[in-house]
This record gives structure tokens, sequence and C-alpha cells, in this order.
């Protein structure tokens, strides 16, 4: 070896031929680090081995150990009886390393404390740790593993907290051991440590474990539990993990079919010369399948089957075998995509029109969208008279069927716009209207959805003449009105010429004045704000050139008010009697009032 990054100096001294040196002083030799370099006498050994005339060479610090001024003093004692006779050279060998200022070893100093209960080892405060090495480098501190005692476990995982000090500092992970893969019965902490530039001391860890739960007593020869995860799957192929739980020894039967009654091979994963398995639970308290689901053209049921009936001394336990048969069903949907449909109700308004819009949206059933998901329907209504809008169409005018999750096959989609365009109101001239309607999706379900909007509720269409037309009653809505919608209208009727409907929304031209409107209905939809049925006064009024009689026959009748504020329907009922006979031209408006009690 030899010096590294520093050098040493040489010396002499003289004293006389042939005679013994004595007492002569020791001669000192100093190894100074190179620029940028320090040093400590550790780092240096002496290697120079027995020498004649020296009996020791010792080395020391002059200053700190790696200070920047630090030198190593290398004393060379010579023997007191070495009497040279002529000039001598002492070759001493020292070998080390001066390191750069940067790279000096650092030190991590601090203690932990630990609160224990139901576990081991018992509490401890101040235990010391301690460790040094280069700047950046990680190194191992220490390792602590909590176990809770017999026959509990950690219902709240042991921790930890750095309570003086960085936690960049250090590195801590966790290895943990369960019973049965259930009960958390033991954590090991692995702390290792980042060593910083300069010395850390009076860090402190404070850990935490309180072994809280009881594991539930064995019981003989039961089937305990089983997982999987039974949620629909799509058409695809995919896996899932199924695990039986149970005491040690305990027996079971385990079957599965498809749609097609074909059984389970547990064996191949396929469902090729499938039967039952049986099997024992064995001292691990589980047995674990992986059960893979074939790619299918269409929809598929999985059956399960578990059972211990045929096993004499060993039982399903009662939280899987409610009914006490020894026998729990459980199954997987496969199914492939669903559609929802957007469309009008043409054909079931009371007319025919020339077209019978709808758009068809496909989805994965219950696949939850990360980010809100629209789809947006354009319906082009047509028709060969013209098409008159008696109000601009509503979210509310929808019907929805299977949309609003209320059962576990359904779809979650509402309705959150809709336009007409043209959107002129009252207008003649126009037999064609698109509607666009935007939907906001959060999963399709398992079975086909629908919005069919209820155009009877805002439009019109006008004939050109005789009887080949009809007139949509148009009642408007006045008073405390703040947040109301009026929805539909409708009425029974049969007067001359063969002309009856029943619950209808429109009156065909050719009616004869004279006739009633009875047994009619509608809802008007909002804030009704805290009144009561009693509270909501509503009546019932017909303009001078309005087509039906002002006086006669001119009734309205609260019936119910169900929801909560502010979304509320206030259904009623109401007649009329016609004042002329019926045209292209009649104004067909009537007024609804609402009066409060308790205004907003």
């Amino acid at each position: 070896m030899a010096l590294t990054n520093c050098t040493i100096n040489s010396t002499s001294t003289q004293t006389p031929g042939g005679q013994a040196v004595g007492s002569l002083a020791s001669l000192v030799l100093k190894i100074k680090p190179d620029n940028g370099y320090v040093l400590q006498a550790l780092d240096f050994s002496n290697n120079t081995g027995s020498v004649t005339g020296i009996a020791s060479i010792t080395l020391a610090n002059s200053s700190t150990a790696y200070a920047d001024n630090n030198e190593i003093s290398v004393t060379v004692d010579i023997d007191n009886t070495f009497s040279p006779s002529a000039d001598v050279d002492f070759v001493i060998d020292i070998d080390g390393a001066a390191i750069l200022k940067k790279l000096v070893p650092q030190t991590i100093n601090g203690t932990y404390d630990t609160v224990a209960t139901n576990a081991t080892p018992a509490s401890q405060t101040a235990v010391q740790y301690s460790v040094f090495g280069t700047p950046g480098s990680i190194v191992s501190l220490f390792s602590k593993t909590f176990t809770a005692s017999s026959g509990k476990f950690f219902e709240t995982p042991p921790s930890y907290v750095i309570s003086t000090g960085l936690q960049d500092t250090y590195i801590i992970t966790v290895t943990d051991t369960y019973t049965s893969d259930i009960y958390l019965t033991a954590r090991t902490f692995t702390v290792k440590g980042k060593i910083p530039s300069q010395t850390i001391n009076g860090d402190n860890i404070d850990f935490t474990a309180n072994a809280s739960g009881t594991i539930a007593a064995v019981s003989t020869g039961k089937i305990t539990a089983f997982r999987l995860n039974t949620s629909t799957m799509t058409h695809d192929r995919g896996r899932r993990k199924l695990v039986i739980y149970g005491d040690v020894g305990a027996q079971f039967r385990l079957g599965m079919t498809n749609e097609d009654s074909l059984a389970y091979n547990f064996t191949t994963s396929d469902f090729v010369n499938g039967a039952t398995f049986t099997g024992t639970i064995p001292s691990s308290g589980l047995i674990l399948f992986d059960i893979n689901i074939p790619a299918v053209t269409d929809d598929d049921l999985y059956s399960f089957i578990l059972s211990t009936a045929f096993f004499s001394g060993s039982q399903l336990a009662a939280n899987i075998d409610s009914n006490g048969d020894q026998v729990a069903n459980f199954s997987i949907s496969q199914i492939g995509d669903v559609t929802y449909t957007v469309k009008t109700d043409a054909a079931t308004d009371s007319r025919t029109y020339t077209s019978d819009p709808s758009a068809v949206h496909i989805g994965q059933p219950f696949v939850e969208y990360d980010f809100v998901k629209t789809v947006t329907s354009v319906l082009t209504l047509t028709d060969n008279v013209d098409i008159v809008l008696t109000r601009l169409p509503l979210p509310e005018d929808f019907i929805s069927s299977n949309t609003d999750s209320s059962s576990a096959t359904d779809s979650s989609i509402d309705i959150t716009s809709v336009t007409a365009n043209p959107a002129t109101l009252g207008a003649s001239g126009n037999q064609s209207i698109a509607f666009t309607i935007v939907s906001t999706v959060d999963y399709f379900g398992s079975t086909a959805s629908s919005h069919t909007l209820d155009l009877g509720n805002f439009m019109t269409a006008e004939g050109t003449g005789g009887a080949s037309g009809f007139r949509l009653y148009t009642p408007t809505l006045s008073g405390t009105s703040s947040g109301l919608i009026l929805s539909p209208v409708r009425a029974d009727y049969n007067i001359s010429g063969g002309m009856s409907a029943i619950q209808a929304k429109s009156v065909p031209y050719g009616a004869p004045s004279g006739q009633n409107l009875t047994n009619g209905t509608g809802v008007l939809y909002g804030n009704f704000y805290g009144n009561t049925l009693q509270q909501i006064t509503l009546t019932i009024s017909a303009a001078s050139g309005s087509a039906f009689n002002q006086t006669t026959a001119l009734t309205i009748t609260k019936t119910t008010l169900v929801g909560q504020a502010p979304s509320q329907d206030l259904h009623f009922a109401w007649t009329a009697q016609l004042d002329e006979v019926i045209d292209a031209n009649s104004d067909m408006t009537f007024n609804i009032a609402v009066s409060l009690t308790n205004s907003p």
C-alpha cells in the first residue's frame, strides 16, 4: 500500500558515531492532506515491521479527526541502546488515505420508544440506536417486531411516528404476518437511515402496537366462510379467485355449472369433463381456487353450490347457511353490452307523425366511469302538417324506463338538457323539428333502458282544414309560480260525430260547441315552499277569445301533493266546456293561477 491523497515529510538527527543514542528525542514526521481532503489517524496503519534501531512508531491526530487543520503525527522512537558507526537511513512504511471533505462519515444518533398492549415485547423507553456512514448512503439502523399475545390480533396495525427528526432521514418498511389469511398477528418494522451531511443527534421514533382483537375460537369441522367477487362480468374472458375458509379437517363439496348445465372442471379450469370437487381444509385454514370464466357470445350464468351435507362431522357456518340445509348457493352473471334508447312517443300520442325517431347507445353493464360520461341524441321529428310548439321541451318531459337505479338491473342515467330547433313558440309553417338531448351516464345496467320524450306535453299539429287536425290544450301558469312547471294536462271526452278519447291531450277539428271535457288531470312540478295541500289555492280561467266557456263547467280541484321541497308534484283534476266549433284557429288556452298561504 501507500499514502493516498496526502504526503509525509522526512527528518533527521545527529549523534556521535559509536555511541548509544541514549535518550535522544524521538523523530516526528507529519502526514498532511492534499487540498480539499481531510484525514484521521484511525484511517492509517504502520506496516514498517521490525527495524534495528527503532523501538516504536506511533500515529496520532494533531487536532480533531477530519478537522480542516488536522495532521497526523508519526512519532519514531529511536532505541536508546542503538550505536550507529555511520549514517543510517530509517525507511518506514505508513499506509492510508485522506478522504474528500464532503465524504467524511457522519452519524445518526437517536432513541425509540414503544407502547405495547397485549403484545410483545413489552413497552420500552429511550432505546438507543446509532450508526455512521458516508453521507448519502443508506444504512440499517434496527428492526422491531411486535407480536400479538396468544388469541389476540391487531385490528389496527402497529404504527410509528417520527416525533423528533426529519421524515426524509428514515426509510421504514413493514412485513406482516397473518393467521388463516385473516388475522394480523405480527408486524416487523425494518428501519434504515440515510446518512446526512452532518451528524444527527436526538432523533426519536415512537411505536404503538395494540392487539385489541380476539381471534374467534376454532369450531371443529366447520366451513366458516367463502370469498368470491360475484359482480357481473362482460362477455370477455376473465378470472375470479374463490377462497373456502374453515377448520382444519372440515370437508366439503364444490360444484359449478354454466347456463347450459355443463359442469366446471376444477383441475383443468374448463367445462370439459367437469365434476364436483371434494376438498378437505388443510393446516393453512383455506383452499384457493382460480376460476377461469371463458369468453362467450351470449349472456351466461355460472352457478356455484357449496355443501357439507355428504360428510359426517362437517357443517357450514350459520353466516353462509341461513336455512341450515348445509348448502350455500351463489352465482356470477356474464352479460354483454346493453342498450340505452332515447326516442319520442309519436306512436302513442293520440296521432301519427311521419317519423318516429330514436337514438340507440351501447355500453358495458355496471362499468362506473372515472369521469362524467355524456351521450348526445339528435331526434328529428317530421309530419305532413305543421308542428307547433306550445312551450319548449324540458328534461321533465321524458318518461324513463330502467334508468333510475331503483332495481339491481337498472341503469343510472339522467337527462340533463333538451333543446328544439327551430325553437319558435306558437308558429306554423314548420313540419320538422330536431331535438338535441344530452344524457349523463353513471353506469349502464344489465337490462335495456330508455327515455321517451312525451311530445303531447308541449306541441300540437295544425291541420289543413276540416277534421284533419287537432288542437292541443295550452294551459298557462300565473301567480306564485316561481320554480313551478306545468306538466301533462289531459281530459276525457265523448262528443258528436264519433269523436271520443280517454285522457287525451287534444281535441280534433270539428268538435262541436257545448261539448264537455271531463275527468281531466294535470300536474304542477316544482317548489311549494313547505305549504301543505290545504295551504295551496288553484284557480282556472279562460280568456274571452278562448274556445273554452269562461264560466260553464270550467273547474279545477287539488288532489294530492307528493314529495319534498324543492321537488314536489301537485296533482289536480279539471273540467271544461267547449264554446265554439274547434278548427285550426281555435284558442285552446286556459290559465291556472297558484296562490300560497306562506309565500316564499
